[in-house]
């Protein structure tokens, strides 16, 4: 790797990954982005969620969510479902069939998460957690100044 491009160097391995992950959940037939966000509502089950906590909770912009949103409830896999409390707002919920595709993209991504954490030592992954940290940190610094 040249060292004079990290941000092409991580671009370039954050894309692999991706590519990877697409790959093997596509098996199922859904992609990373809606396997996460599934992961993420099954971890969630006994809690209500909104938009606004897979926003925080990936960092990613409202209309990529609406977008990702949209495609899991055309393939029957989430609801939105009113609030009682607040009729602007909606929750979103696993059906039956979400859960089943939750508990299959779990498995893919565990089974990615414990090839990673064999492929490092734990001093490599301690160093990784601590670079991904600073980066994370520095880039909230800037979004913050613009």
């Amino acid at each position: 790797m040249n060292n004079h491009f990290i941000g092409k160097n991580f671009f370039i391995t954050t894309n692999k990954l991706k590519r990877y992950l697409d790959k093997n959940h596509q098996k199922t037939g859904i992609y990373l982005g809606q396997a996460r966000i599934l992961r993420f509502l099954f971890l969630r089950k006994n809690e209500k969620t909104y938009q606004k906590d897979i926003e925080n909770h990936f960092q990613i912009r409202a209309g990529t969510v609406t977008g990702l949103l949209d495609g899991l409830i055309n393939l029957d896999l989430i609801e939105r479902i009113d609030s009682t409390k607040d009729k602007r707002k909606k929750f979103i919920k696993l059906t039956n069939l979400g859960k089943d595709k939750a508990e299959e993209a779990f498995k893919t991504i565990l089974s990615f998460e414990t090839n990673l954490d064999n492929l490092l030592n734990d001093e490599e992954k301690n160093n990784l957690l601590i670079i991904f940290n600073k980066i994370n940190n520095w880039i909230d610094q800037m979004e913050e100044l613009n």
